[in-house]
């Protein structure tokens, strides 16, 4: 009877060290696979003036797949970009500089110098964000003479997302 109580007691014990094991490892696989298991991507819409694409030189800046900052001529009025998150944390977004090209003759009595950003996260298949546009630059009807001075105050705006490892998408300035 002895010989059956601990052979009954070993039996329970290595059954439950293997099965606490096997439970341990799972968790760790799920906590490491779970940020990846998402599919997550910025993306990007400017739509420009013509009379801005006309008189300033203009780069658009995004942040790549690997978090790093990627710089853009701009020589149409659109421009897009679509970016795969590689890893979480991350910031995504984009920021618009400009300036006046060398040389740039201004023969309009004013000018419209607009720049609209659409942008958002896609986590798997949700859109995440704000659906309102903004604007980098928003003048319309700026008098030629004013154009020198307004073009440095407007430049350099930046809009990011920063998506924390549980997939929280928050707005920031932090480019």
């Amino acid at each position: 009877m002895k010989k059956f109580f601990y052979m009954s007691v070993l039996v329970l014990m290595a059954a439950l060290t293997m099965t606490s094991c096997g439970s341990d490892d799972d968790k760790k696989g799920d906590e490491l696979s779970e940020p990846t298991s998402k599919s997550i991507s910025y993306e990007a819409s400017v739509t420009f003036s013509q009379d801005m694409i006309n008189i300033c030189d203009v780069t658009m800046t995004y942040k790549d797949s690997d978090g790093k900052s990627v710089t853009e001529t701009v020589t149409s009025t659109t421009w897009s970009k679509k970016v795969n998150v590689k890893k979480l944390p991350a910031v995504v977004g984009a920021k618009c500089d400009f300036k006046l090209k060398n040389g740039v003759q201004l023969t309009k009595d004013s000018y419209d110098l607009v720049a609209e950003l659409n942008h958002f996260v896609m986590i798997n298949g949700a859109k995440k964000g704000y659906d309102q546009p903004y604007f980098f630059v928003g003048g319309k009807g700026i008098k030629a003479d004013k154009i020198a001075e307004y073009v440095p105050r407007k430049t350099g705006s930046a809009y990011c997302y920063t998506i924390s490892a549980d997939g929280k998408v928050t707005a920031t300035e932090n480019f």
